[in-house]
């Protein structure tokens, strides 16, 4: 049962997330595969490289897209992200924070094209951006050419006053509340903008198909079988992202506000207003 369990968490973490956290050189090349049909198939991937202590957080146009947190003085590591959901025509920002004034990391925004293995010498390179020692942020403007798509943050209400905090905090305690009682067709609801977005990118499929694949996912996930923390206690914090469009949410500590207590199971973080109604976005 424990190795069944274990298998489900892993199954939904890369379900969930698999556009916005780090990606890894095979899931890179099965993804690849989906695209032999096609001829240069374009992707273009956030990298994160690490050592030292350092601690990395990525935002493209002002949305978290990637970071990298190094244990120990001499610790390192490396981070791949697909980065095309928060990609927009024309100019880009492309802005590195760091997190501690120590260590030394490079990020860099690459595109790869169907076959190519990620990693450093692969790819072409299109910015890069090297940090050491330091807590001052860098922004970097890029124009990319190949990024045609409207995504669906794009559209999204301006939410920089306290009346819309208020509503967004209003949603973030509901939403919690239909987690823990695993109500999966309003989770879904609730995902409409990100299933959109998964339509767009891969028009060989249906809504209808990409809707019973997440459904399948989150009931096997949020099957009623999990421990929660009690809302009412747990200090929420709301982010403004993609300029004044998104709240990123978390709890004080910095981990994710849509989890079980004890972590193995979580969900999206993004949140946004449409005509009105709060739901997810990437």
């Amino acid at each position: 049962m424990k190795r069944k369990y274990k298998l489900l968490v892993m199954l939904l973490v890369v379900f969930l997330s698999f556009e916005t956290f780090a990606l890894q050189r095979s899931t890179f090349k099965k993804e690849n595969t989906m695209y032999q049909k096609k001829s240069k198939k374009e992707f273009i991937y956030l990298e994160i490289s690490g050592e030292k202590g350092a601690k990395i957080e990525v935002r493209l146009n002002d949305i978290p897209a990637g970071e990298l947190i190094t244990e120990g003085e001499n610790g390192s590591g490396n981070s791949f992200s697909n980065i095309k959901y928060y990609t927009k025509p024309g100019s880009n920002t492309l802005s590195v924070y760091s997190l501690s004034e120590k260590g030394k990391a490079t990020v860099r925004l690459v595109r790869y094209f169907e076959g190519q293995s990620t990693g450093k010498g692969e790819g072409k390179t299109l910015i890069e951006i090297i940090v050491e020692n330091t807590k001052l942020p860098t922004h970097k403007e890029i124009v990319l050419a190949s990024s045609s798509e409207r995504w669906s943050w794009m559209d999204v209400d301006l939410i920089t006053d306290e009346k819309s905090e208020r509503e967004a905090m209003d949603f973030v305690r509901r939403f919690y509340k239909t987690m823990e009682k695993s109500n999966v067709d309003e989770m879904i609801k609730a995902l409409d903008p990100i299933i959109n977005d998964e339509l767009r990118s891969k028009p060989n499929t249906t809504k209808e198909k990409l809707v019973k694949n997440w459904t399948k996912f989150m009931k096997m996930a949020f099957n009623g079988d999990n421990t929660y923390d009690d809302i009412n206690k747990i200090s929420v914090q709301l982010t403004p992202v993609a300029n004044g469009k998104l709240f990123e949410v978390k709890r004080k500590d910095g981990s994710l506000l849509f989890r079980t207590s004890d972590t193995s199971v979580a969900f999206k973080n993004i949140i946004g207003r449409k005509d009105g109604v709060w739901k997810f976005y990437y």
